[in-house]
């Protein structure tokens, strides 16, 4: 009997005791919870897209503005993880983060009841807009504006290609065999119409990948447009494109670095006589409706050369007469309402 009053006593007695002698009986409850917590998932790392920001502010402001408002929405991140477009009227921005799934889902809650609470500056949202918080939405527009950009996120939705834009996927031995055969037609073609740009390293889809492009690689590149694009015909002078290489923000860990590359070619200057252009290896191209048409004998082009320039010559023609027409009937209209002097029926 006294045993059986005794172990009640032994087992309260070490809750009475520092947190340093706790009982052996209490250890597997102890384990059984840190291998919950190593066992809990990481965070994944996501793409958001924030737009209606306030155009009125400059960029490292509307940085500074949102990477606050998103610490209260419980999702740190760092400045250089903000990447903030700002036109005259409109800005938005792509954010990197790393966040849970359920902790995204929950966004759209915790952003309308910060908005409720006054807990997110107002003049940070464009006056008349709802703030927009989201993954992975964009702007349609986004491809004209990646001209002005100094880098972007894998996965970021460029748009679609149009007449003046074209994406090629790149990858694998893309840079050392077929970048070369590409780089001939697109700039050929884009010479021979209104201009454009090719973008390597963007899906045909209109998202952003990237390619491995080292210092060396984008050497290899430079040198690789400069020789083909003096073979052109007639020649093509270095202001006429533009070679850039545009970094790309990865989720993930990669040696080499991944970019966009981006070339440039303006459109030529019009000139009194139709001009069209060849590659080094004699062949033209043209582009129409957003595909690229050639070879093509340079004899059957420059008829569909001269048409298209007749047919232009006939507008503004007829866009001439309309305004010689309208000359008139004004100077009619201020003979009408003019006094006559006597000088003028001396004259």
């Amino acid at each position: 009997e006294t045993s059986r009053k005794r172990s009640p006593r032994q087992v309260q007695e070490p809750l009475m005791e520092p947190p340093g002698k706790r009982p052996l009986q209490e250890l597997p409850a102890e384990e059984s919870v840190s291998e919950d917590s190593s066992t809990e998932a990481a965070p994944s790392r996501h793409v958001l897209y924030v737009g209606h920001l306030n155009p009125q502010f400059s960029v490292p402001v509307l940085a500074c503005l949102l990477r606050d408002a998103l610490e209260r929405l419980e999702l740190p991140v760092a400045r250089e993880h903000i990447q903030v477009v700002r036109q005259p009227r409109r800005a938005y921005a792509l954010v990197q983060v790393a966040a849970h799934e359920d902790t995204l889902a929950s966004l759209p809650w915790r952003l309308h009841t910060a908005l409720e609470e006054h807990q997110i500056i107002k003049e940070l949202v464009a006056p008349g807009k709802e703030l927009v918080l989201g993954e992975g939405r964009e702007p349609s527009n986004r491809r004209e504006e990646i001209l002005g950009q100094e880098r972007l996120f894998q996965g970021a939705f460029l748009g679609s290609e149009t007449r003046n834009v074209e994406f090629k996927r790149g990858g694998g031995e893309y840079l050392s065999q077929a970048f070369k055969h590409h780089l001939r037609r697109y700039v050929c073609a884009f010479l021979n119409s209104e201009g454009g740009s090719l973008l390597v390293g963007v899906e045909d889809s209109g998202l952003v990948q990237g390619i491995r492009c080292s210092h060396r690689d984008e050497d290899r590149v430079r040198l690789l447009v400069d020789s083909i694009l003096q073979g052109f015909k007639p020649q093509v002078f270095p202001d006429a494109y533009k070679l850039t290489f545009i970094p790309v923000v990865s989720t993930s860990a990669t040696g080499t670095p991944l970019k966009v590359i981006r070339l440039s070619v303006h459109a030529p200057k019009a000139q009194a006589q139709p001009q069209l252009y060849e590659t080094d290896q004699g062949e033209v191209f043209l582009r129409r409706d957003g595909s690229i048409q050639g070879p093509l004998s340079v004899r059957a082009i420059q008829e569909w050369s001269r048409q298209k320039w007749t047919a232009e010559l006939s507008k503004l023609e007829e866009r001439l007469r309309v305004l010689t027409a309208e000359k008139e009937q004004l100077q009619q209209q201020l003979r009408r309402y003019k006094p006559t002097s006597c000088t003028c029926c001396v004259l």
